[in-house]
């Protein structure tokens, strides 16, 4: 399972960065994670367009260790 995370900061104000994780996920595959990030890129960038993102991610969890 993946979890989608982007790091977005802002073209104006160095070090004002958010980082966003979806809450629609997990996603089965790196496939449908990679394009909820595109998603997640696209509707950020038109509610917030002085943020850019800066790095993405598809965590990957490996489940509860026993």
């Amino acid at each position: 399972m993946f979890t989608a995370m982007v790091l977005f900061c802002s073209i104006y104000v160095t070090g004002d960065c958010v980082e966003a994780t979806d809450d629609r996920g997990p996603y089965l595959t790196e496939r449908a994670c990679q394009a909820r990030i595109e998603k997640m890129i696209s509707d950020t960038r038109k509610i917030f367009p002085h943020m850019a993102p800066i790095g993405v991610k598809c965590d990957q969890d490996m489940g509860e260790q026993t």
